[in-house]
């Protein structure tokens, strides 16, 4: 590691101290609530958390005294756990509610999670990620959150270049990197580091740069961002994105504790002996050009008459909601999906808008995700429990409960907020996912 000590003197000069004493203390904790979820504030232990100065509706913990990560509410989908720093990129970003978004490497999900805080219903968000195993982790981040105007893909992000060319508002590029910034948060950050690493990366981003380029509408905006703190993969590639394209860099408002860049002072640097949080690195790029005219096929609703009347009687029988307009029905599995929808073509697709759940034969088995995309109102039957109750922690267990004189689906919910669906006849069948379940 003594290159990169040598490389932070020369980078923080006298600074330089007081970022090794930072290294040595605890890394801070950090989550947002889901908007989605009504009065969400209130199920935080207020003697435990700090509201984060610049982040809407995110907080700080205190991790050794509160676990938010253990509580059901964590798994009804009322927070994302995310660390501070990070936090800033999607709160940056000046999303519009319609505006469409590409989160090009979004796994595990936090920024693609606040990008959904802030669209309206006419948005769209495509998170993906390239490797498949980080791109399901993205998927069920996204479930867990409710969200029902996202596409979440496994892709390199260049395959959307002949499909979606000019076709993103807002793209976020977070890009691979060493992970400087993550040695005091994550022990394979230090360990995997080298000067090589650094300039394998520095390429690697410049190849994601050049294909958000091609996405972006004119007058589109990019944020690009990186967990590091090397100016190779940080401002000389901000720079390459504008010597090599029609691209501004547009200034970031700077709050307590952020730096400006090496010699870029629109970018925003944070480091952990002056901000709460990790290291993190962030600039804003807006494309300029012409539009051009580029044809999108969306894609279009696909599902049986008969699969659809059996998700409709599940409907009606157990729910106070509409059956959605638009159902995706593949191999029984059905999704609602929204008139924005692109056709993706062959690209591996994981989650095509909200799942509702699967049809079998002649019934249907409601999914977890539309569960948590709800409200208690919009249950005919349901069973309430507290956080801390017997009920909650068996069935988060995976138990079932014993029978109360109900018949068929009804939602389980932790004080108010959906956790699972249920069947209930001879007893309270679990349907909460086996994966999830502790």
């Amino acid at each position: 590691m003594k290159e990169f000590q040598e490389r932070m003197q020369i980078l923080l000069k006298d600074d330089y101290n007081l970022f090794v004493e930072a290294l040595k203390k605890d890394d801070q904790k950090a989550l947002y609530l889901n908007i989605r979820k009504d009065n969400g504030e209130h199920v935080l232990k207020s003697q435990y958390i700090q509201k984060h100065p610049y982040v809407p509706l995110g907080y700080y913990f205190d991790e050794k005294n509160y676990h938010p990560g253990r509580s059901p509410y964590y798994l009804a989908g009322l927070y994302y756990i995310q660390e501070p720093s990070a936090m800033l990129v999607a709160t940056k970003m000046p999303i519009e509610k319609d505006d469409y978004v590409l989160d090009m490497c979004g796994a595990p999900g936090g920024k693609s999670c606040m990008v959904a805080n802030k669209l309206g219903p006419q948005g769209l968000l495509i998170a993906n990620d390239i490797n498949l195993s980080r791109a399901k982790v993205l998927s069920e981040n996204i479930e867990r959150f409710g969200v029902d105007q996202a596409i979440v893909t496994s892709t390199d992000p260049q395959r959307f270049s002949s499909i979606l060319p000019g076709f993103f508002d807002k793209i976020i590029l977070d890009a691979p990197c060493s992970g400087e910034g993550m040695f005091r948060s994550k022990d394979l950050a230090e360990a995997t580091w080298s000067l090589d690493k650094v300039h394998e990366c520095a390429a690697i981003q410049k190849r994601l740069i050049d294909t958000a380029y091609k996405l972006l509408k004119p007058g589109g905006l990019l944020m690009y961002s990186t967990c590091t703190y090397s100016v190779e993969e940080n401002e000389d590639n901000v720079r390459y994105a504008m010597n090599q394209y029609d691209m501004e860099l547009i200034p970031l408002v700077h709050e307590g504790g952020m730096s400006e860049g090496i010699d870029m002072p629109e970018a925003i640097r944070c480091y952990p002996h002056r901000y709460q949080g990790e290291g993190q690195f962030m600039a804003l790029l807006q494309k300029h050009g012409h539009e051009e005219n580029h044809k999108y096929k969306a894609i279009k609703p696909k599902i049986s008459h008969d699969v659809q009347n059996v998700v409709a009687r599940f409907y009606q029988d157990n729910l106070n909601v509409a059956l959605p307009q638009s159902l995706y029905e593949n191999n029984g599995h059905v999704y609602k999906i929204l008139p924005q929808f692109p056709d993706l073509g062959k690209i591996q697709i994981l989650r095509r808008g909200l799942y509702l759940g699967e049809v079998r034969k002649n019934y249907f088995i409601p999914s977890y995700s539309l569960a948590l995309s709800l409200k208690k109102e919009d249950f005919q039957h349901y069973y309430d429990f507290s956080e801390d109750s017997m009920e909650i922690k068996q069935w988060i267990h995976g138990e079932a409960l014993p029978a109360r004189g109900g018949k068929g689906y009804g939602a389980i919910l932790v004080d108010g907020y959906p956790l699972s669906f249920y069947k209930e006849s001879n007893a309270i069948k679990n349907l909460f996912p086996k994966g999830l379940r502790r």
